[in-house]
């Protein structure tokens, strides 16, 4: 019995609420997620770094999609299909203009709904990682820390063109 409730202790997430460099019995976010080996803790590190990378993927491929819309909706207008007369009220129910950032300059490109639907699914998701990411540097533990800002810094060095954007959206880690 006193084994049994001596496993279930240890088994309990500990609300660390200050700086630590714990290696065992860590829980991350989740009580399901919980190390209790200093191998456990390194694997969820690297798990924490690839989130933290491929959230910058996320955010370098959402900017290629916005341009690449753009570049089309320009194609178009310089192929003659808008005419100079052509007004807002004439176009299809299912566009609608959403400014865009290209190449530094804020322009407003019209959107598909579909694109809209796919702009906002993946803003959504940047926003939810982002907020998840926060929550892991919240648990003060230093290795988890440090898995978010090397995996971010990795991950705008790989997949940030060489950019550093003036304009940042929503990043709580």
């Amino acid at each position: 019995m006193k084994y049994t409730l001596a496993a279930k202790v240890m088994e309990t997430c500990p609300e660390c609420m200050l700086f630590n460099w714990q290696v065992e019995n860590v829980c991350v976010v989740f009580r399901s997620w919980h190390t209790s080996t200093p191998l456990g803790l390194f694997g969820s590190c690297l798990i924490i770094f690839a989130i933290a990378a491929g959230y910058e993927y996320l955010r370098s491929w959402s900017s290629t999609l916005d341009q690449q819309w753009a570049d089309a909706e320009w194609k178009k207008q310089a192929g003659g299909r808008m005419e100079v007369g052509h007004h807002e009220s004439d176009l299809e129910s299912s566009e609608s203009e959403v400014p865009l950032r290209v190449g530094g300059i804020r322009e407003s490109v019209r959107l598909s709904k579909r694109q809209e639907i796919i702009r906002s699914s993946v803003y959504a998701t940047l926003v939810a990682i982002s907020f998840w990411l926060m929550l892991v540097f919240m648990t003060y533990n230093g290795y988890l820390m440090i898995s978010v800002v090397l995996g971010a810094g990795v991950g705008h060095y790989v997949f940030g063109r060489g950019h550093l954007s003036a304009s940042r959206s929503i990043q709580c880690h």
